[in-house]
């Protein structure tokens, strides 16, 4: 749901300089779904960093 993404990105900021962002729950479970622990994972806009946090979320839980 786009809503928890907007709950997450109220925490961060005092605005919401993001349209849609994307819920990091949602991008960590992609990331689960589609990758191996050793994957590198390219984030190449980098806009609100959600990819980043999802990953390092996930190597803090996996020692990855």
């Amino acid at each position: 749901m786009n809503k928890v993404g907007n709950d997450e990105i109220k925490k961060l900021f005092d605005q919401k300089p993001f349209d849609y962002p994307k819920p990091t729950t949602l991008i960590k479970r992609l990331l689960e779904i589609a990758t191996q622990k050793d994957s590198l994972i390219l984030d190449f806009f980098s806009g609100s960093a959600t990819s980043a946090d999802a990953v390092m979320q996930l190597n803090a839980e996996d020692g990855g």
